[in-house]
């Protein structure tokens, strides 16, 4: 008999160790796709154990129920345009929590309870009204992707830097005015977006974002690039237009994978002739600055597809142009061109 209900509570307990590792197991995306999504709190707390999607869209929540903190298996969450103000603290106990999205929201502040969730991937939040993110950001260790387009934060903290796995971070159209030195520490950061701020200065530690692929800064107040912008040797994109810069460094010809600058809408009178290094550079946008001249090291981009010099004061252009043998649209209307080179006869002048 002794022997039957030993192997009875074994058998019990196995079961249970069981139930425990699959209800912690994080799921795959294809998993995690095969689920079901439940779009109602009430259908979704009748069967807790269930649940790994939640799907509340335009629900018109104005509150988020503390009873969600009972859905411990929960591993995708959309709030997606609702009226919520505040997140309950409960909502730190949905620690299996992959996905989370809040973007259209009213949010004001996050809690601290957010940094519980440890496993969280990815964290969107555009168009709340957030002006400063809670330093227990810094627990959520998984972190890849978080949005944040379209807040009122005025301030990042130094926490965003222990974010050692992230990988994209938009923080457009905010009215950040500096960057933290401790951004220099997100070295897997491939994806950069800081369009729309009130950004005057960027700090050294920017060239150490050296996976950076995408780095976009039009629409600040930048009054000049710091010269480590060169040590972003993976760097395709780069945007700088409408900004107030009256130079580039020539630490930006070592972007030997750049394909896509954008100066615009500056103060520029000049350009380095480091540019020439640009090996891979398609599109070169430079309208509405106050270039006098461009340096003949221009015909050196044999890949560039199109040069945009519109409005600017050029008198003449260098004989070097007839090495873009790859250029297709050439922009140099409302300039005091005397003459232009005759090989441009193939080209869609504007």
């Amino acid at each position: 008999m002794r022997l039957i209900v030993y192997f009875v509570s074994v058998f019990l307990l196995v079961l249970l160790a069981v139930g425990k590792t699959y209800a912690q197991r994080l799921l795959s995306e294809d998993e995690l796709e095969q689920t079901t999504v439940y779009t109602s709190i009430e259908d979704a707390i009748k069967y807790p154990n269930r649940v790994y999607q939640l799907d509340l869209l335009t629900s018109d929540l104005t509150e988020l129920p503390a009873v969600i903190g009972k859905l411990k298996r929960l591993q995708r969450l959309y709030l997606y345009e609702n009226q919520l103000t505040y997140l309950p603290p409960e909502i730190g106990e949905l620690t299996n929590l992959q996905e989370l999205y809040l973007d259209g929201n009213s949010l004001t502040k996050l809690p601290p309870e957010i940094g519980k969730l440890k496993n969280l991937r990815i964290l969107g939040l555009h168009g709340n009204k957030l002006k400063t993110l809670p330093p227990e950001i810094a627990h959520l260790k998984q972190l890849r992707i978080i949005y944040l387009t379209e807040n009122e934060l005025q301030i990042l903290p130094r926490e965003i830097g222990e974010l050692p796995l992230l990988e994209s971070l938009d923080l457009a159209y905010n009215q950040l005015t500096v960057l933290p030195k401790s951004i220099g520490n997100l070295s897997e950061l491939k994806e950069l977006f800081l369009t729309g701020n009130k950004i005057n200065e960027l700090p050294r530690e920017i060239g150490l974002l050296t996976n950076l692929e995408k780095l976009y800064l039009d629409d600040n107040k930048l009054l000049q690039v710091p010269i480590e912008i060169g040590n972003l040797k993976q760097l395709k994109q780069l945007g700088l237009a409408n900004n107030y810069l009256t130079s580039v460094p020539g630490s930006i010809g070592e972007l030997k994978e750049l394909e896509n600058l954008y100066l615009s809408g500056n103060q520029l009178r000049r350009l380095p002739v480091d540019i020439g290094g640009l090996e891979s550079l398609q599109n070169l946008f430079l309208s509405d600055n106050f270039l006098l001249s461009v340096p003949k090291e221009i015909g050196k981009l044999q890949h560039l597809k199109e040069l945009n010099l519109y409005n600017n004061r050029l008198t003449s252009l260098p004989i070097e142009f007839s090495g873009l043998v790859s250029l297709e649209n050439l922009g140099i209307g409302k300039n005091a061109l005397k003459a232009v080179p005759s090989n441009l006869n193939k080209i869609n002048v504007y």
